[in-house]
């Protein structure tokens, strides 16, 4: 059996180590048996038994490495502070005495003050000098921009020991890596080192700045208390945000929950951030940051607070922001500088999202506008890197639609982008005030939609300085006008647009009331006008009638027909004496000839009108182009007309409704013209006043048909002249005859009409001088241009009278043709070409 086996193998190696160990058995085997009895005899462990044993010593390893941990920590938080109070104390105590102590005195120091005196910095001007040189002034020591070039250190004589490493690295700790800023402290190190140094701030003006520190500002959101300093060894700005005092509240509860963000731009990689301290308007943080940056990028950056209330459902609200710039002014800098700024207010558009600066450049020749994204600055982080992928899109926008976008390049991982692209959009020259430009600064992301970082905006609609820089780009041509844009979110664009849609609409609507109420008394003119002319034709109606049963009854009595005979030729007698009185002038001159023409400018539109005041002094020139607009250019004078870069620039007057063709004049300050979209209406506005004075409807049919063949836009054409404003316009059928018709100006009533044997067919223009019409023809509307008709009311002209008025031949038609009485010259307009024609006059007959 196996287990007998087992026993009776033991019983026989038990029995032969007794017989080694007597010696009764000498073999070389006795002392092996004797071991590997000996180990059987010792207990043995299990394998469970072996793994826990393992376990504990680990554990046991963990907890002695844990330990050994936080005592090194515990030395690094507590006994290094403790042994730097006990130095400084030390220093403190005996700043009498030589600096010659041994390190017992010094371990003494450290364990009896170290706990009792308050930490109090350590300049190097604590030091005792030796008594072989006279002491240096604390001014002379001071840490000014040449100190903190690296290399460079004054050497002088001094009995101090030598410095070890350790202390070393404690003044490293106190300057840098763990600094106490406490105002108390600054305040005794000022009055202790501060004799001799002239302080600026005891020469500022005492009625600024109040006792406490903050200043007289109502419209201030508080005070910021913070403090600056430089460690010129290790190049980083230390900044301590001390407290805040008299912030608004934000709350219902009458309080504000604030905190303070910190950059210092234009980097916003590196953002520190305060705690939030709830329901207070004064918090008192007592914060410390450091800014690693060079001593000599200092001049170029800016230190910006953003002072925020928390709200924990919503949108945190800005408060308002400091922003520090010209650290090499500061008083003291780089050592420690106390500030006390002013919160200034901003609203959330105002938030720094960045700038853009871009430039315009517009030219009405060829109709081309010129934007050129020049750079941008400061923008706003919008990757986890602290950096954005900007790029622009400009769109060219008309009536809240989109017509056309561009998009410049996208400049990778930057804040402060360079692009110096161009980006050309056609506009033409009547359109330029429809139109304006929504720039979009976006962040293109490769995954996910692209970000918006800020827009802005440029033209009429645009406010501020969008405005005003579309307005000095139209007030000087062909040259580039830049400026820096601040970026403001896409929903407050999108908000401030519709509130400038209400307001415009509230405005039309406004205008177009009045705009009613004042037509009551134009309407009454006009049914004044109406039923007076109702009144004549009735009356020649009824002449008529009374004529024709004269020429029915003619055999009843001679006497009768003498007497109709006779009231016909007393009412045209009346009739005649009543146009004389009406045309009754000093004016007696009539056209003889052209002298010469002068070509003042060229333009690209083949349509438009210009012209002087008719009726006053004036020297200024009115520019309008195209035959269907409400932009009204005003030059000072003729050279100012000539010359586009001649100062003053040109006034640019926009009219509350368009003009129809280019029939337009001027006549004591007021601008006469055809309203676009009526039959029939002329308006009567004022320049000065920029308001509609009046308006009427002109009667006879105006308006049916094209006054001129080769004038398309043309159906009512006004002119001027020595007796006063006219009106002249096709009569009834194609190519019928023309209508004169004199109007008052002051009330816009009609004075008389007459029909005149001048066709419209090869018709170009037409012009009125001393009450006569002159209408110029051209056979196909390319010459050549001559006066072939004329009719004078009076009747004292005819054709016979007059000699072939000829033009100088021009390619194409005349699109007006007014006369002057003040410079008894014609100003006409001809492809383009705005030209003066000089005339040639003489005496008219005197009426019998």
């Amino acid at each position: 059996m196996p287990g007998a086996r087992d026993a009776l193998c033991h019983q026989a190696l038990q029995l032969l180590a007794e017989l080694c160990a007597r010696g009764a058995l000498e073999h070389d085997s006795c002392q092996d048996f004797i071991y590997h009895l000996r180990d059987r005899a010792r207990p043995r462990l299990r394998d469970p038994d072996i793994s826990v044993s393992l376990l504990t010593l680990v554990v046991t390893a963990c907890g002695l490495a844990l330990f050994g941990v936080s005592l090194f920590v515990s030395w690094k938080l507590c006994w290094v502070p403790w042994r730097e109070r006990g130095l400084l104390s030390g220093s403190k105590d005996n700043n009498r005495e030589p600096l010659n102590y041994t390190d017992t005195e010094t371990n003494e120091q450290e364990n009896s003050e170290g706990f009792l005196d308050p930490p109090t910095p350590c300049p190097d001007s604590s030091m005792k000098i030796s008594h072989t040189s006279p002491d240096i002034p604390l001014s002379t020591q001071a840490g000014g921009p040449e100190n903190c070039a690296h290399g460079v250190r004054v050497q002088r004589q001094v009995t101090e020991p030598t410095s070890s490493a350790r202390h070393n690295s404690i003044r490293r700790q106190l300057n840098l890596s763990n600094p106490d800023f406490n105002i108390q402290q600054l305040q005794k190190q000022e009055q202790l080192t501060g004799i001799g140094r002239i302080k600026p701030e005891l020469y500022k003006q005492r009625s600024l700045d109040t006792d406490d520190g903050t200043r007289g500002n109502s419209k201030a959101c508080g005070k910021l208390n913070f403090i600056l300093k430089y460690d010129c060894d290790l190049e980083q700005l230390i900044v301590k945000i001390h407290k805040a005092v008299n912030l608004p509240a934000k709350d219902f509860s009458g309080t504000s929950d604030p905190y303070v963000k910190i950059y210092l731009l234009p980097d916003r990689k590196t953002k520190h951030q305060t705690k939030v301290h709830r329901k207070t308007l004064n918090p008192v943080f007592d914060e410390v940051f450091l800014f690693p940056v060079p001593y000599n990028d200092l001049a170029a950056r800016k230190l910006h607070f953003s002072v925020y209330d928390f709200d924990r459902f919503s949108r945190h609200d800005l408060i308002g922001q400091v922003v520090v710039d010209h650290f090499l002014d500061l008083a003291d800098f780089p050592r420690e500088c106390i500030l006390w700024k002013d919160i200034e207010y901003v609203t959330n558009d105002n938030v720094d999202l960045g700038e853009l600066m871009f430039s315009l450049c517009y030219l009405p020749t060829a109709g081309r506008l010129t934007i050129t994204i020049i750079k941008a600055r400061n923008l706003k982080a919008m990757d986890i890197t602290g950096a954005s992928d900007p790029y622009v899109k400009v769109s060219l926008m008309c009536d809240g639609r989109r017509l056309k976008k561009r998009k410049t390049s996208t400049k990778r991982n930057t804040l402060n982008p360079v692009y110096n692209e161009a980006i050309v959009f056609d506009v033409p020259p009547e359109n330029i005030d429809q139109i304006h430009l929504s720039i979009a600064v976006m962040d293109y992301d490769r995954v996910g939609h692209n970000e918006i970082i800020g827009v802005c905006q440029v033209g009429n609609e645009a406010e501020r300085l969008g405005r005003d820089h579309w307005s000095e780009m139209l007030s000087y041509p062909r040259k580039p006008i830049a400026h820096w844009h601040s970026l403001v979110e896409q929903g407050l664009e999108k908000c401030t647009q519709a509130t400038r849609a209400y307001i415009q609409d509230f405005r039309e609507f406004s205008k177009n009331i009045s705009a009613m109420l004042g037509r009551c008394q134009t309407y009454t003119s006009e049914y004044k006008s109406a039923v007076t002319n109702l009144v004549l034709r009735v009356e020649r109606a009824q002449r008529e009638i009374d004529y024709l049963e004269y020429l029915r009854e003619a055999d009843v009595c001679v006497e009768s027909e003498d007497k109709t005979l006779t009231e016909k030729l007393i009412q045209e007698a009346e009739e005649e004496k009543k146009i004389r009185n009406l045309l009754n002038s000093s004016c007696d001159n009539m056209l003889m000839g052209i002298k010469s023409l002068k070509i003042v400018k060229k333009t690209t539109d083949t349509h438009g009108s210009w012209m002087k005041d008719a009726a006053s002094n004036s020297q200024k020139v009115y520019f309008l182009i195209g035959s269907r607009n409400k932009t009204v250019w005003e030059f000072a004078n003729i050279r100012a007309f000539m010359e586009d870069s001649t100062k003053p620039a040109p006034r640019k007057l926009i009219l509350t409704h368009s003009w129809q063709g280019t029939g337009q004049v001027i006549h004591k300050g007021f601008l006469f013209f055809h309203n676009q979209g009526t039959l029939n209406e002329i308006i009567k506005y004022n320049l000065q006043k920029r308001t509609v004075e009046d308006r009427m409807l002109l009667p006879g049919g105006a308006g049916r048909g094209l006054v001129y063949q080769h004038s398309p836009s043309t159906y009512i054409d006004l002119a001027v002249d020595e007796h006063g404003l006219w009106a002249i316009h096709s009569g009834p059928g194609i190519y019928g005859h023309l209508v004169l018709t004199k109007i008052e100006p002051g009330t816009l009533g009609v004075e008389h009409s007459w029909d005149t044997p001048c066709r419209s067919q090869d018709a170009e223009a037409s012009f009125l001088l001393c009450g006569v019409l002159y209408v110029v023809y051209s056979p196909g509307g390319h010459g050549p241009h001559r006066i072939t008709c004329v009719y004078d009311p009076l009747g004292t002209i005819g054709e016979e009278d007059l000699p072939k008025l000829f033009f100088p031949r021009r390619p194409r038609s005349h699109s007006m043709i007014h006369y002057n009485p003040r410079d008894k010259q014609l100003y006409a307009w001809n492809d383009g070409n705005q030209i003066i024609y000089k005339l040639q006059t003489k005496r008219k007959q005197p009426l019998e």
